[in-house]
């Protein structure tokens, strides 16, 4: 059967290669030949075109990421996918450390208070811990006004506000 559909499929292709008309299906070398004048003509204007305006205004073609001025909405959405994936990595990593720890949790923070740590070190570390909580959590709050079409007017002040409430936060949670 599989046989019968071949020779039928290859009888059926060769009819259509050796059809004349309009239906003809035809295969055709590109060559110099086939290119018609008013083709080349255009070409050749475009060529032209392309050489006068990267003479002229001295800028690229094809436009690049450096030409575009981003809105402040762009930086605080990026920051805030940015502190969710900061989230997540310290919670699958302080989660399984804090297991396998060996001691209790009050004789490490005991050490590490004891210890010639200089505070400014402790209390970097500490910011670098609850920036991204606060932020991602008061940008969460945001993100729902704007699930509800709060907000959208304002944002630059809003998208302001929440990054200084999130410093202040962060450093109101190193302070516990």
């Amino acid at each position: 059967m599989s046989i019968t559909l071949f020779q039928l499929n290859r009888q059926l292709l060769t009819r259509a290669l050796t059809r004349t008309g309009p239906l003809a299906i035809r295969q055709q070398k590109a060559t110099s030949s086939t290119v018609t004048p008013e083709v080349a003509n255009y070409r050749t204007k475009s060529a032209e075109w392309v050489a006068t305006n990267e003479n002229k205004f001295k800028r690229p073609i094809s436009p690049h990421i450096a030409i575009y001025r981003f809105p402040f909405q762009v930086f605080t959405s990026g920051f805030h996918r940015l502190t969710g994936v900061m989230l997540n990595t310290m919670l699958y990593t302080a989660g399984p450390l804090a297991f396998l720890a060996t001691g209790h949790s009050a004789e490490i923070l005991h050490y590490i208070y004891t210890s010639d740590i200089p505070s400014w070190f402790i209390f970097s570390v500490k910011m670098f811990i609850a920036l991204p909580f606060s932020y991602h959590t008061i940008n969460g709050i945001r993100h729902m006004a704007w699930d509800t079409g709060a907000g959208f007017e304002q944002y630059e002040k809003i998208s302001a506000a929440v990054i200084l409430l999130s410093f202040v936060l962060a450093a109101g949670l190193t302070q516990l």
